[in-house]
């Protein structure tokens, strides 16, 4: 927990720049999906989703918003490999 979410209960977000190292990228069994799990110089890990176009180019989700944090690159893994999403059991809204 950091100093924001301490004084004012705020959960903070990676700014722009901020550094990060990509800790593993996931693919669907079909391939149709893939996730980068990114761990941020903070300490907070942070996934991209992504949904694989017709000419072939994987898509941001989410507007290109990150899904997160997470305690580790473990903990964001576990989450996304159980969601419909990613095992393609739902095609909800991206």
């Amino acid at each position: 927990m950091n100093w924001l979410e301490i004084l004012f209960g705020k959960k903070s977000e990676p700014t722009e720049g901020e550094e990060y190292r990509v800790a593993n990228i996931l693919y669907s069994a079909d391939t149709k999906r893939c996730v980068e799990v990114r761990r941020f110089a903070s300490g907070k890990t942070y996934i991209m989703e992504r949904d694989l176009s017709d000419d072939g180019a994987y898509v941001d989700r989410h507007g290109g918003a990150m899904v997160g944090p997470f305690e580790s690159p473990r903990r964001a893994e576990l989450f996304i490999v159980a969601t419909p999403w990613f095992r393609g059991d739902e095609t909800g809204p991206t």
